[in-house]
């Protein structure tokens, strides 16, 4: 097979991808999450005082315990939310799409094509 004949079926591979349902509920997920004032606030505020504190221990600060307690008290908040709670349940499952096709294509490159039988480990029904 040719660089070019591989480089299409990715791409034909990328495109079945972004037809995928899992693709599209994590895109509905992402709307219905920016459109909500207070989860997008929340994912905001988290971001901040996390590159804040990241910026800090790159510099050779000490993180004080007010600032670690901040910073678990704003993933609390995100994690109790519906609407961040929602986008990680689908962002875990489009993750599992692609951690089986991963797996697939290491599979196919290695020579093995042989699955454990347990499909649910490579997040696929492929019964490969």
């Amino acid at each position: 097979m040719t660089t070019d004949e591989i480089i299409k079926v990715a791409f034909e591979l990328g495109t079945a991808i972004s037809e995928s349902d899992e693709l599209f509920q994590l895109r509905a997920a992402q709307v219905r999450l920016s459109e909500n004032k207070e989860a997008y606030d929340l994912i905001m505020n988290f971001q901040d005082a996390q590159s804040k504190l990241e910026n800090k221990m790159n510099e050779g600060l000490l993180v004080t315990p007010a600032e670690e307690n901040h910073m678990q008290i704003l993933e609390q908040q995100l994690n109790s939310n519906p609407f961040v709670q929602e986008l990680m349940k689908i962002q875990e499952k489009f993750d599992s799409l692609m951690q089986g096709v991963y797996f697939a294509m290491n599979q196919a490159i290695s020579g093995t094509q042989d699955c454990s039988g347990d499909c649910g480990s490579c997040g696929s029904t492929c019964e490969m």
